[in-house]
């Protein structure tokens, strides 16, 4: 079965443009060869750190979507891990964060329905709400 991905790497900043296309063109040699199909490949270049990895305080971000199968997952990792260029690496399955995107929103859609069904019923009957006795008082004081 194959799940969607993004697989988020940081490259060495004292690397080539040459040494950065080689790395990509791996990643992406090792998902073809596992049954996976790339969807994007998004390299946004030479960023700053939030903290020094291995006494560097940039790096250059590449961020690749594929649709995988579950077993390629260990390749690509493996396959990152053992790229020296390759500092800091993340892969998120991407169909789980969809499915409780999707979850929440059915929450809230149902907090937001019983919200306008509540004001509603306000509204329509604020009477019917109040104390019987708090009626008969606001009855008497309006005859007197």
């Amino acid at each position: 079965m194959k799940r969607k991905y993004e697989i988020g790497f940081i490259i060495n900043p004292e690397s080539s443009e040459e040494e950065v296309k080689k790395v990509v063109d791996s990643i992406a040699d090792v998902i073809k060869k596992t049954g996976g199909t790339i969807e994007n490949i998004d390299e946004w270049g030479l960023r700053p750190l939030a903290y020094a990895v291995e006494k560097h305080k940039e790096g250059i971000y590449t961020f690749i979507n594929a649709e995988l199968p579950g077993s390629a997952f260990f390749d690509i990792e493996r396959r990152l891990k053992l790229t020296e260029k390759v500092i800091r690496f993340l892969i998120l399955r991407l169909d789980d964060k969809l499915k409780k995107a999707n979850r929440l929103t059915k929450k809230w859609q149902k907090i937001d329905r019983f919200n306008k069904k509540e004001s509603a019923e306000e509204r329509v009957a604020p009477a019917r709400n109040r104390n019987p006795k708090a009626i008969k008082k606001d009855e008497e004081v309006g005859n007197a």
